[in-house]
């Protein structure tokens, strides 16, 4: 297993390359109109108590800023990791990190922002029962799908991740036969409908909104 050190160092190059679990072949819900803008309720700042990022939202825009350090003894670099001069190399990735010493740990900061999602016509936002859900194109037929629910102060963006949730959501929904993973669900507005209320969307990750 990875220290944490190396944890913050592969972050970089890891945010993006997840592959959706479970894609839709349209926007969610079906049938509902799609948003120019984010409400003003969702609009502002956001803390994540967890790994203590930024989550901002705007008219249009969603980013999730990240502050992160990470230390380790030099004996215990990874292997993948090599040295050259003030700079981590990971050669994996060619990924290029500036470090600083302490005495004989290696410590490096790293300052991130990850646009999560941006309105546009391959990125569609829509409104249904106080929800609102993000329809990200993955593919010219596939569709990542994330739910966003504002409550009391805090905003939570959930995921399709667990095997029980695939299954569901198969049962509920068409699904082509020669699907693989990531499996592509032909969803209609009925079945979505129903997935959701069944408590889908279960990986949850929770954000407090700043004043």
């Amino acid at each position: 297993m990875k220290n944490v050190f190396c944890i913050v160092v592969f972050l970089v190059a890891s945010l993006s390359g997840c592959e959706p679990p479970v894609t839709f072949t349209d926007p969610q819900p079906l049938d509902t109109e799609n948003l120019t803008k984010f409400p003003k309720r969702l609009q502002g700042q956001y803390f994540n108590l967890d790994d203590n990022s930024i989550l901002i939202i705007d008219e249009a825009l969603i980013q999730r800023l990240y502050n992160l350090e990470g230390k380790v003894h030099i004996n215990q670099l990874d292997s993948s990791l090599q040295i050259n001069g003030d700079t981590i190399i990971n050669l994996e990735t060619n990924d290029k990190t500036i470090y600083f010493r302490e005495g004989d740990s290696l410590i490096t900061h790293i300052h991130y922002t990850d646009t999560l999602f941006k309105i546009d016509n391959k990125n569609v936002v829509r409104k249904w029962k106080g929800y609102y859900f993000l329809s990200t194109c993955y593919d010219e037929s596939s569709w990542e799908v994330k739910k966003v629910q504002f409550s009391k102060g805090q905003l939570f963006l959930s995921n399709i991740s667990s095997e029980l949730e695939m299954e569901n959501l198969k049962e509920m929904a068409e699904m082509p036969d020669d699907t693989i993973p990531p499996f592509k669900i032909a969803a209609t507005k009925k079945s979505f409908k129903k997935f959701v209320k069944n408590n889908g969307f279960a990986d949850v990750q929770i954000f407090v909104k700043q004043n």
